[in-house]
């Protein structure tokens, strides 16, 4: 009876080893095959005037510079301008907002969380048919406050940027 246990516990283990085996990480991509190169379009501001809190000039900019950028990291689309592109990313800034994380005992700030969210929508460029849309897809990052809070803030806003960056990459190559 012992034996048999001790072969029934190998064989589940090695049942699970197989299957997963089978799962895993792809780097193709999970767009339609005649999608090979995309146009990413400049990122518009959409942030309602009343809302601009914490707004930093030039964000737009940076996070177009980033997606492309991460694009020919990633290597699954080729960047190609916007009347040879397969596909065209349209980009809208909708937020950029900070929370208060951590608290002092004075009830200040001692660690805030930085969002940035965009509203993305991928088209076929040839047939301007939608592909897909997020309307709320955002990257983030948290700072501590220091004595010189903008250089905080300044610094977790590039991070924040690279982790959108990848994100929306990640998002148009693998439909995660």
């Amino acid at each position: 009876m012992r034996n048999l246990m001790f072969r029934l516990r190998w064989l589940v283990l090695g049942l699970a080893f197989v299957s997963a085996a089978g799962c895993g990480y792809t780097s193709k991509t999970k767009l339609p095959n005649d999608i090979q190169s995309i146009y990413v379009e400049t990122v518009l501001n959409k942030i309602p005037i009343d809302q601009m809190y914490s707004y930093q000039p030039g964000l737009e900019m940076d996070i177009t510079n980033a997606v492309i950028q991460r694009f020919q990291v990633d290597g699954n689309l080729k960047i190609s301008a916007p009347d040879k592109a397969d596909a065209i990313l349209s980009t809208d800034l909708v937020a950029y907002e900070q929370e208060g994380v951590r608290f002092n005992s004075l009830e200040g700030v001692s660690e805030f969380r930085l969002f940035i969210v965009l509203s993305l929508t991928l088209k076929h460029r040839e047939t301007g048919e939608i592909i897909w849309t997020e309307p709320n897809f955002s990257g983030n990052d948290e700072y501590f406050v220091t004595e010189v809070r903008p250089m905080g803030q300044r610094s977790s806003t590039t991070k924040a940027i690279e982790d959108l960056a990848k994100k929306v990459v990640d998002r148009v190559t693998e439909d995660w």
